[in-house]
């Protein structure tokens, strides 16, 4: 993979992240409602994930031009990925249907698994 496609993915998972982000701080409900509907609503909890989620976009974005930065950020990526299809695995049964929690605890795991192959590539890129 080339530093330019690399780029190409830190900008648009920078965007996704700080996107979604900000879904879950301005617009705690929706958040809620569309995307994290596990147990209790909880708003302020949303909040957290939407701090959390949108800093690391920002931090993704902020390393676009920052190539040293980028496989350290997607070794996080993997790991919060992985921790997080981990607590979904656990808390299946909360979700609006037990498809919807293996489902999403699935696609987790596939994002954890995309996130440490980027941190490979972008290791193998770096070696030269």
């Amino acid at each position: 993979m080339t530093e330019r496609t690399l780029r190409a993915v830190v900008v648009a998972l920078g965007a996704f992240h700080l996107a979604l982000g900000l879904l879950a701080l301005l617009a705690p409900g929706t958040f809620f409602d569309q995307i994290g509907h596990y147990g209790d609503e909880n708003l302020h909890y949303v909040g957290d994930v939407g701090a959390f989620t949108a800093g690391y976009g920002a931090a993704l974005l902020l390393a676009a031009r920052r190539p040293s930065w980028w496989a350290p950020l997607f070794a996080l990526g993997a790991l919060w990925y992985a921790l997080h299809a981990l607590n979904h695995a656990f808390d299946t049964d909360e979700a609006g249907s037990d498809f919807r929690g293996w489902l999403d605890t699935i696609l987790i795991g596939a994002g954890a698994a995309v996130f440490a192959w980027l941190a490979s590539a972008c290791s193998r890129l770096e070696r030269g």
